[in-house]
């Protein structure tokens, strides 16, 4: 998945109150790694009062490609993470802009302290069930990416809501008949398959 940056490289362990960036090994004779498509190697997490919202697995970069391949234009992003996605829209040259919704602090002050972000990504620290855009502005993608599992009931009282949300601050499909507005794993959690 060359799309994606190898991100144990690029971001050091760290930790502010409950949240941690954390990075692990898998090595050969974990099994259990494998068959959920994990190959040995060293990846990084980002941790939340000990549990994983984030990682640079293949499953997050599988389960993130869709919105790669779809990110163009002026993007809206829920949740940063570990700066994954967003790395790797920044330098596509259809991407004209990258707003990043992020709840914590903690996370902004960890992660895109130590990645080099271009002048494209402006990073707001505010909750994505509560924030706006300012009047007039308009995106042409919106992709939510703040949840660490999923199931039907996330997307019925979750996903649902935040796609209804943010497709009034879509442009027009008269004005862009391309417009995308998706939540991480979707597709998961409205139909209860699982993550892989």
């Amino acid at each position: 998945m060359g799309a994606f940056y190898k991100m144990a490289d690029l971001l050091e362990e760290r930790q502010i109150d409950s949240w941690k960036l954390e990075k692990f090994t898998i090595d050969r004779n974990n099994f259990r790694a494998m068959i959920e498509g994990i190959s040995p190697g060293t990846y990084v997490r980002l941790l939340h009062n000990n549990k994983c919202v984030m990682s640079d697995t293949p499953m997050e970069k599988r389960t993130n490609m869709d919105f790669y391949c779809n990110a163009y234009g002026d993007v809206l992003i829920g949740g940063l993470g570990i700066g994954m996605i967003v790395l790797a829209i920044q330098d596509k040259p259809e991407v004209k802009s990258i707003t990043v919704i992020e709840k914590y602090q903690e996370v902004i002050d960890m992660v895109a302290s130590q990645l080099d972000f271009n002048d494209k990504v402006r990073m707001i620290c505010a909750d994505v069930f509560e924030w706006k855009p300012e009047k007039e502005v308009k995106y042409d993608v919106s992709y939510m990416d703040i949840w660490n599992w999923v199931n039907e009931d996330v997307y019925e009282k979750e996903m649902k809501p935040l796609k209804r949300k943010y497709a009034r601050f879509l442009r027009s499909k008269s004005e862009n008949p391309h417009r995308y507005n998706k939540c991480w794993a979707e597709y998961q959690a409205k139909t209860g398959k699982r993550l892989a």
